[in-house]
């Protein structure tokens, strides 16, 4: 029975939006690796990858770290794309990091109040 809630572990991508954002990331991952000797072209690269994975996933903000690290000379090595379109793709946030999927945050855990200690005599 579906009623349309979604389960903490709903990711909010379909299949075609996943595909399109780990093909985005993986083509500029390697033509960056290609092209990083000239670094004026890969921050073109790296631009107008956020672009496509922004619209793609919706414009999820934690793009904008990877971008910047993405800029730093040698950084693009690492496949920084790949790895965060993934895990949005996949997961739906990235491990560690809040909720994306719309969800409201899970409560606190209770704090033990005056009430719920357990109170001790004075020895005598």
């Amino acid at each position: 029975m579906d009623d349309g809630a979604k389960t903490p572990l709903s990711v909010p991508y379909s299949w075609p939006q996943r595909i399109a954002a780990i093909a985005i990331a993986i083509v500029s991952d390697i033509v960056n690796a290609i092209f990083t000797w000239a670094p004026p072209i890969v921050i073109g690269i790296d631009v107008v990858t956020a672009v496509l994975l922004w619209l793609v996933l919706g414009r999820p903000m934690v793009l904008l770290p990877v971008f910047i690290a993405e800029a730093l000379p040698g950084v693009s090595l690492v496949p920084f794309w790949t790895l965060v379109a993934g895990g949005l793709a996949f997961f739906g946030r990235i491990p560690g990091r809040g909720r994306m999927d719309g969800a409201p945050p899970l409560p606190p855990q209770e704090q033990p109040g005056p009430a719920s200690v357990p109170r001790r005599d004075p020895p005598r």
